[in-house]
């Protein structure tokens, strides 16, 4: 599932954003079917009845899990006699946290306008700018640098503090084509670099990688694109919370990998730019030695044939 990360700029606190959701039944702007002029169905919850708390960056960060559902009237189909085609359903999750000081969410849905639509709805907000897309800081040099990585510094943990590091790349995608072999830094090196030289070479950038993450003593398949989406795929999950309850097991290991997870591989990329440790040339580098290496590899293989 696409997963974005939103600012609220009320500067209301967390508990007075929650009650407000909860309480929508005082101010939710109900529609009616067209046609039967019955009320649509709306509904607003929370998960845990009381807030949950987890330390993330050497700082307590408390949460709650709010689910809803509400119904709309699909546009175009107003007059259809069938419900089903004329009436459909919204339905999703926040997540609502807040290091005591600022209030954000991660929705299940995409970084664009309609997400942002619907947060507005469920909190009744009016003006502009009372809540705010707050992506991650993702480029496509980072993807191409992730690659990199896999398949040269494996076992290299991205933070001193904690075990970090890229288990493999499981796919990617660029503005052309969808490249879904993984990329491993184990096994049949030529093969990895050949179908990554071959992709490489067919996009002019990557939009979207698919990677497997070790944390400490935890694992967590993700994908990231270019507008700032993440996806987890929480049913691969293992680790630390695997024995939670489901809705704490999900908030807890979706607030680690936006809180603490990806800033680390973030900040770690912009570390090895400043320190020219990855470059535009290093990374023109990286494309030759993996042409070479190829050529290498074909070059010995005919020999053999012919001899």
């Amino acid at each position: 599932m696409a997963l974005s990360r939103w600012t609220d700029n009320q500067g209301n606190t967390m508990d007075e954003i929650i009650n407000n959701m909860l309480d929508f039944r005082n101010w939710y702007e109900y529609e009616n079917d067209p046609i039967t002029g019955e009320q649509l169905n709306v509904n607003i919850d929370k998960k845990f009845s009381e807030n949950r708390t987890m330390e993330l960056n050497g700082h307590t960060m408390t949460f709650n899990y709010i689910e809803y559902d509400f119904e709309k009237v699909r546009p175009g189909e107003e007059r259809n006699e069938m419900r089903s085609s004329r009436i459909f359903s919204l339905s999703g999750f926040i997540l609502v946290y807040s290091d005591g000081e600022k209030t954000q969410y991660i929705t299940n849905r995409s970084n664009n306008t309609s997400t942002l639509t619907i947060l507005r709805k469920l909190n009744n907000y009016k003006k502009k700018l009372e809540i705010t897309a707050n992506p991650l800081s993702i480029t496509d040099d980072m993807f191409t640098w992730m690659i990199y990585k896999v398949l040269n510094s494996r076992e290299e943990s991205f933070d001193d503090e904690s075990h970090l590091t890229l288990d493999r790349i499981i796919g990617f995608k660029g503005a052309t084509t969808d490249k879904l072999a993984e990329i491993k830094g184990t096994g049949n090196r030529v093969m990895n670099l050949l179908s990554t030289l071959a992709f490489l070479f067919e996009n002019e950038s990557v939009s979207y990688i698919s990677t497997r993450i070790n944390y400490d003593h935890e694992t967590i398949e993700l994908a990231m694109s270019l507008s700032g989406s993440i996806d987890i795929d929480l049913d691969s999950y293992v680790g630390n919370y695997l024995f939670d309850s489901d809705y704490e097991r999900f908030s807890k290991v979706i607030l680690e990998t936006f809180l603490e997870v990806i800033p680390k591989i973030i900040a770690t990329y912009y570390t090895e730019k400043e320190n020219n440790d990855w470059s535009v040339e290093l990374k023109n580098n990286f494309f030759v030695e993996i042409g070479t290496t190829i050529q290498e590899t074909i070059n010995e293989k005919l020999q053999l044939n012919n001899s």
